[in-house]
């Protein structure tokens, strides 16, 4: 008998720490020393003991790991691709009339569906749209995705930006997935104070931050 990470739940090991995202209510749980001495030895395969029988026990119960036949590796999250470059004013002309109005009327969508659904179920249908196309980026996706990034910038004057960051990518991610633009919704957690956040990644292009505003995350959850 093995164990598995359970299907809503995502880890990264930023500094040495454990930190745990409960994926349906967009929570994190950072490990205590004892606990997350177990977490690692079970994730390095190695063999667990007396110690860790009272930990597993209770990471068990929350449906943080669930039983399965076999052992299979539990990983951490890793990006796809690195990040390379982030968004800047230089990207700002290609915007249009259209694209703004898409912004707007997505961010509106966006709100309604964190109102009305938990953050799992939203991130199952990204995947599944995401899977109805694939391939390499284009040259007109580039420009695509660089055009939607541009009009979700000019939104900053008339939408706060501060505190949004869910809100805001998950906007920005609909329209993309409209104009079959090829994208990655990263969750990321830094510590020492813990804070939390997430951004859009089309390949290694950061479509609605900096590479400095997101150089102190860890990521945590890639879809």
């Amino acid at each position: 008998m093995g164990l598995s990470l359970g299907e809503k739940w995502s880890f990264c090991v930023p500094e040495e720490q454990v930190i745990l995202m409960d994926i349906a209510s967009n929570a994190y749980v950072m490990l205590p020393p004892s606990l997350a001495a177990s977490f690692d030895r079970l994730c390095r395969q190695e063999p667990l003991d007396d110690r860790d029988t009272q930990g597993m026990a209770m990471l068990l119960q929350a449906g943080i790991f669930v039983q399965q036949e076999e052992q299979g590796a539990i990983l951490p999250c890793s990006l796809p691709v690195e990040p390379t470059c982030g968004f800047d004013e230089r990207d700002l002309p290609g915007w249009s009339a259209r694209d703004l109005l898409q912004a707007i009327l997505a961010l509106g969508r966006a709100r309604y569906a964190l109102r009305q659904h938990d953050l799992a179920g939203i991130l199952v249908r990204i995947r599944d749209q995401k899977e109805s196309f694939s391939g390499a980026a284009r040259p007109s996706t580039d420009r695509r995705a660089r055009a939607i990034a541009a009009a979700f910038y000019r939104l900053n004057a008339l939408v706060t930006r501060y505190d949004q960051c869910l809100l805001r990518s998950l906007a920005m991610m609909h329209c993309l997935l409209a104009n079959r633009v090829p994208a990655n919704l990263v969750f990321g957690v830094a510590t020492r104070p813990f804070r939390a956040h997430c951004w859009l990644q089309h390949g290694g292009l950061v479509l609605n931050d900096t590479l400095e505003g997101i150089g102190n995350y860890t990521p945590i959850l890639v879809v």
